[in-house]
């Protein structure tokens, strides 16, 4: 199947080789790049300094794979209680980067869709987190409120800030070629996978509304879901994180154009970039 991914640089590389593995013909369109960001003196400090909370959340697979490396370098420990992740997509992540917690190291996420950061605080302890302290692994920028609520409700909370993420524009070639496909979406089926509304923001100008009625579209959230459809396309779906559930959602989508499972027939993923 045609497959166009717009997930950041490098992990749309990543993922670009296992689909082709598969025989999918892939077209990597990132709009942005994420960039290690774990050289500030002030960010080594806090990873250095990781024994000293009880919690530490990581809210993507960019996170993991970007703080791992240097906690698998510098060993500070582990925190004294477990490690908070956004869905399986980051646990997923964490599992392959090789991180082996200790005995007594809870990992806790949330048990359902949708799989997100407001999701987690529904989960214990983070629902009653009085007393805790905690350091969250993410991005330069990201959503502050749910930190907030922890804040609020009696955490004390860092954030160590492991990625930059620089804007690139997409390569002109490629661009129209992604046209291109979405065009003859309609006599060869194509793929479209969002993960950000950044890219469907940036992208909706240049590309053709021609085929986005049949095109599939995913996305890994509600929101992300509905504004796709928003913009005009219809068969826009949610699908698991990771790559298997990647991998799942395109050979549904192969072998029913314009259907994808329901929530009968497995749980949708709703969250993580």
């Amino acid at each position: 199947m045609r497959v166009v991914l717009k997930h950041p640089a490098p992990r749309s590389t990543a993922l670009a080789i296992g689909l082709r593995q598969q025989a999918h013909q892939v077209l990597e369109l990132p709009l942005r790049r994420l960039e290690p960001r774990t050289d500030d003196p002030h960010t080594l400090a806090q990873l250095d300094a990781l024994a000293s909370f009880d919690w530490l959340v990581f809210v993507s697979p960019g996170a993991v794979g970007a703080a791992v490396p240097v906690l698998a370098t510098r060993q500070p420990g582990w925190p004294r209680q477990g490690i908070g992740l956004i869905g399986p997509g980051t646990e997923a992540a964490l599992r392959s980067a090789g991180l082996h917690a200790p005995p007594g190291c809870r990992w806790i996420r949330p048990e359902r869709a949708p799989y997100d950061a407001q999701a987690l605080l529904g989960e214990p302890p983070f629902d009653a987190p009085a007393g805790l302290s905690m350091l969250v692994i993410r991005g330069e920028r990201g959503r502050d409120d749910w930190i907030a609520a922890l804040r609020e409700r009696g955490a004390r909370v860092e954030v160590a800030a492991v990625l930059r993420a620089e804007p690139i524009a997409p390569d002109p070639a490629r661009l129209d070629e992604a046209g291109g496909w979405l065009a003859q979406a309609r006599d060869e089926p194509v793929a479209f996978v969002f993960s950000t509304a950044d890219a469907m923001d940036r992208l909706d100008p240049v590309l053709p509304h021609a085929g986005r009625a049949v095109a599939t579209a995913l996305a890994v959230h509600p929101r992300l879901v509905a504004r796709l459809r928003e913009l005009g396309w219809s068969q826009a779906r949610l699908l698991e994180p990771g790559e298997d559930g990647l991998r799942l959602a395109l050979e549904s989508s192969r072998a029913a154009p314009g259907r994808m499972p329901s929530a009968c027939d497995r749980n949708p993923a709703n969250g993580e970039a």
